[in-house]
């Protein structure tokens, strides 16, 4: 067995890109060739992504909600396609001179995202570096190389514990200092001051009764984890080479209730129980709605994915971090000052890239599902490309030293 250190100082370091078999053409004419590649890539990638709230929130669209919409998704196309060519054209410049395991990908992947990162608007750049430390704490999960990480991975009970204790930082947040994490669910308001109690129904919702509070916010998370299932398996089916027949069979076969029982459960177990502790414990709204949140988490157990349990994860570290400048914003602690308006965020997040594509390129094996699909699709499947010529190189070598031995 060749170990892959061993592999790029012996072998890999010497080739050229077309040698490699990244691409047969001279680098300079690979560049302009691919350029509408990377474009197609990226569009397609953020095309579902950005424009699926226009889909589920069609009734309530105007204009400007539309234009806003459209551009969102352009700025992150737009940037998306910055950071994988310039990884792409880094990764060849690269091959000049000294060459090794951290110049393949690892490096031109942290230069490429640190020099584009601080040009796009800050809700970009929020909804890329969410998804970037997700896909990396998904593969932290996946290498288990530390107790706490083997821990969690191997129990369910632990991640619902843990999503549980997220789902309340988040929406807690919400409720009382206004966080803008974005959450599978919409915080309940704060309760108002109502002059005619007699009349009033609940201080949730002084205008109509719980049951019906509670009906309207299971129809409308039905109906959108609804719309999200068949999606999710529509998309996992019109790809396929077959017969439209077979298709519709597929289709069939490939739906699977998951994101409906998700948003049921949640709003369901949350609005309730939000109301409930309020009837019959009346002034405690902020802890009521601590523990509702918390037992709202409880639909993590109809979907034990690593995926919604990272993305759980990081938004409630970036809520916790929201909460602690917002309670610090006056401190006069000039360190602690500085500390908090430190961009973090933007520092960890070349590093977050480089480690994400070189671990997909690499080690495939610790790389999710969303973070192969997001470096593939940034850099036009180079990751892919470049796994199978390094594989290939290593069966090449493997199959010498066999001779070799023999």
């Amino acid at each position: 067995m060749v170990g892959m250190s061993k592999l790029f100082e012996e072998h890999v370091r010497h080739m050229s890109c077309q040698t490699l078999g990244t691409h047969s053409e001279p680098c300079l004419e690979h560049f302009l060739r691919d350029m509408p590649k990377y474009v197609a890539s990226n569009f397609k990638y953020f095309a579902p992504l950005c424009l699926l709230p226009i889909v589920i929130d069609w009734r309530n669209l105007n204009k400007k909600k539309i234009r806003q919409r459209l551009e969102y998704y352009f700025h992150c196309s737009t940037m998306g396609i910055t950071i994988g060519y310039i990884i792409n054209c880094l990764i060849c410049l690269m091959r000049k001179g000294r060459f090794g395991i951290y110049h393949f990908v690892f490096i031109p992947s942290f230069i490429g995202s640190a020099s584009t990162h601080f040009l796009a608007s800050d809700r970009v750049i929020d909804m890329f570096e969410s998804s970037i430390f997700q896909c990396n704490i998904e593969t932290f999960l996946l290498m288990k190389k530390f107790l706490i990480s083997r821990l969690i991975f191997d129990s369910k009970i632990l991640q619902t514990y843990i999503f549980m204790i997220s789902s309340a930082i988040i929406l807690q947040g919400k409720l009382l200092y206004n966080t803008k994490e974005f959450w599978i669910l919409e915080s309940n308001s704060q309760p108002k001051e109502i002059e005619n109690q007699e009349n009033c129904k609940c201080q949730l919702h002084p205008n109509m009764g719980c049951q019906q509070y509670l009906y309207q916010g299971v129809k409308k998370y039905f109906l959108l984890g609804l719309t999200l299932d068949i999606l999710k398996s529509v998309i996992s089916t019109v790809s396929a080479k077959r017969s439209s027949q077979s298709k519709r069979l597929d289709l069939i076969k490939n739906f699977q209730i998951r994101s409906l029982a998700l948003f049921t459960v949640n709003v369901g177990v949350y609005r309730f129980t939000h109301c409930f502790l309020n009837k019959y414990i009346p002034g405690c709204n902020s802890l009521n709605h601590l523990l509702s949140s918390f037992l709202a988490g409880v639909c993590y157990t109809f979907y034990p994915q690593k995926q919604l349990f990272a993305f759980a994860v990081v938004h409630a570290i970036r809520t916790l971090w929201s909460i602690i400048q917002i309670e610090n914003a006056n401190t006069k602690n000039t360190f602690l000052r500085r500390l908090l308006h430190a961009p973090i965020g933007r520092i960890l997040f070349p590093f977050g890239v480089a480690h994400l594509v070189h671990i997909d390129c690499l080690k495939p094996e610790y790389s999710s599902i969303l973070g192969s699909a997001i470096t593939n699709a940034i850099t036009n499947k180079y990751p892919l490309t470049g796994r199978r010529q390094i594989e290939l190189v290593k069966q090449k070598v493997e199959a010498t030293y066999k001779n070799r031995n023999l």
